[in-house]
């Protein structure tokens, strides 16, 4: 499948999305967030179309990962899309039945789970339903509307695109399932939404829709619902703020600036040339302050000893 004009694209290849189906190298949020966090350089080495090729070794399949396995049957449970799941009914892949059933599904392009973690992945989608219809504002988030909807727009010659988890009818709501082995609560998704870029996302999201349907720009609410993939498999519901968006979007338009750049002249630079004189982060700081501050109050609270000669500290 490929995109040659701007829009809205539902029932997407997945394989077609991510080996880029525009004319010309697109930018997305995922390789947007690698220019912004580490260089243009490594985006162009994550991009499919710009990336040298890797030869993958085929006698050894990726690792197998609990959370990530759980993660993406969750997604698949919810949405209704995503990866095709292999369930296998083994208690560990330590067998030789069990890793020829993990080779054979791999090869057949799905992915391979064990039984206990699809059925903790039903447990999860079961418990975010449940939840999800407790909470006043989310009675069409994964409901009405439309999974894994690629969106692209083209700013002159520059192509945009993203995949939206899912998408309401009017294109006003767009949800994202987010499951963590983190916290998901509420003094904790700040940071969550910090360290995985949620707002970097959304701003993606808005750039694009706002392109192709301009008469909502202003209006959309983006929502992502962050779920534990452990029991009781709690979540929070989390909208991105018009305060975290405005980051968002001066990071969006940074790296589509970069990146126009960098596709003009060729050039694709790491990390600066130079020696770099690192900041500690303000919280580190404030942290050890408070330190020495109470600290402080607890020595001057301790009874002096009458033998004790300050003098002495220096002494030899």
């Amino acid at each position: 499948m490929k995109i040659d004009k701007p829009g809205i694209f539902r029932d997407f290849s997945t394989d077609d999305y991510f080996a880029d189906p525009t004319p010309s190298a697109s930018l997305s949020q995922s390789v947007a967030k690698i220019l912004i966090e580490q260089s243009p350089l490594h985006a162009k080495m994550a991009h499919p179309k710009l990336a040298p090729p890797v030869e993958d070794d085929e006698d050894e399949p990726e690792k197998y990962v609990k959370a990530l396995a759980i993660g993406n049957a969750a997604h698949k449970l919810m949405l209704g899309r995503g990866k095709q799941m292999a369930v296998a009914d083994f208690d560990s892949w330590r067998k030789k039945e069990a890793k020829e059933f993990r080779e054979d599904a791999i090869l057949h392009c799905r992915e391979p789970i064990l039984a206990k973690h699809y059925e903790a992945a039903e447990r999860m989608v079961l418990a975010a339903r449940g939840q999800l219809s407790q909470i006043e504002g989310c009675e069409r988030a994964f409901r009405e509307g439309d999974a894994e909807v690629v969106v692209a727009a083209c700013e002159d010659g520059l192509w945009l695109r993203s995949m939206i988890d899912w998408i309401t009818p009017d294109l006003r709501e767009v949800w994202d399932l987010k499951t963590s082995g983190m916290s998901a609560s509420p003094y904790n998704t700040g940071k969550l939404m910090a360290s995985a870029g949620w707002h970097v996302q959304a701003a993606m999201h808005e750039r694009i829709l706002d392109a192709i349907d301009p008469q909502n720009a202003g209006r959309r609410r983006f929502l992502y619902v962050c779920q534990e993939n452990e029991a009781p498999y709690a979540l929070t519901v989390n909208e991105i703020g018009e305060a975290a968006l405005t980051i968002g979007r001066k990071q969006i338009d940074y790296a589509v600036n970069v990146w126009r750049r960098c596709l003009e002249t060729g050039y694709w630079p790491a990390y600066p040339l130079r020696i770099i004189r690192p900041e500690l982060p303000a919280w580190h700081e404030t942290s050890w302050l408070s330190r020495e501050v109470a600290e402080e109050d607890v020595r001057l609270k301790i009874p002096a000893r009458k033998d004790f000669d300050p003098k002495l500290i220096m002494a030899g």
